[in-house]
């Protein structure tokens, strides 16, 4: 059950995604095994994992670094673009895809693409903009960096509006566990408060709080 999860125990991990292949802590495990350079491993838990689950995005984001890391910038490519086709507004691939292109050599035409989704995500960074007045004799399109700007504000209302569909009986620690490792901030906490609703506080519960709160002031 994933309720008797420890995140941070890799028998408990190993355990639960034996137990189902498909099950949304795998790219959890996929990263432990990553940092601890067993990147064997680490591809091995996210290609299952994502045969199972193929609209995991983490899956491939982590199986992307693990590419990275054994110097396969081809195949890291190969699964940000994926990641890019199902979600086109995931920043931290926007960010990773233009570095593996800039690496591989990639055609102007592949590297404007993300770079251009990039600055209009981020029209006040003259680092991307530099880049793309390197290699593209057109004007940047403001316009669309507004359009795609606000597009970015609506997934992330979005995202908190989806995370109220979450029942009382979902809540866990487990579960708030998973959300923080994933950096769902936001969504930790409410269902953070949807457990102490149904339960008594605790140190725990206020400490994981805290944490959450001082992680989330850090974003900003």
């Amino acid at each position: 059950m994933i309720d008797d999860i420890n995140i941070s125990n890799k028998l408990d991990l190993e355990r639960a995604f034996a137990d189902d292949f498909s099950s949304p802590i795998f790219p959890i495990l996929g990263e432990l095994y990553l940092k601890n350079k067993d990147f064997q491993r680490a591809e091995k838990v996210c290609r299952i994992g994502l045969k199972h689950d193929p609209n995991n995005i983490n899956g491939y984001y982590i199986l992307a670094k693990v590419y990275l890391y054994n110097n396969s910038l081809n195949k890291a490519e190969k699964q940000l673009i994926e990641l890019l086709n199902k979600k086109p507004l995931h920043i931290n691939a926007l960010k990773l895809i233009v570095k593996v292109q800039e690496e591989l050599g990639a055609s102007n035409k592949n590297k404007l693409k993300y770079l251009k989704k990039l600055f209009n995500i981020f029209p006040d960074d003259k680092n991307i903009e530099s880049k793309i007045a390197k290699i593209d004799t057109e004007p940047i399109n403001q316009k669309q960096s507004l359009i795609d700007s606000k597009q970015v504000n609506i997934e992330a209302s979005s995202i908190l509006t989806n995370k109220f569909n979450i029942q009382p009986s979902m809540a866990t620690l487990t579960f708030v566990e998973i959300l923080k490792e994933q950096k769902h901030y936001e969504e930790a906490l409410h269902v953070l408060s949807l457990l102490e609703s149904k339960s008594k506080k605790n140190t725990k519960t206020k400490k994981l709080k805290n944490e959450l709160k001082q992680l989330l002031a850090e974003l900003h």
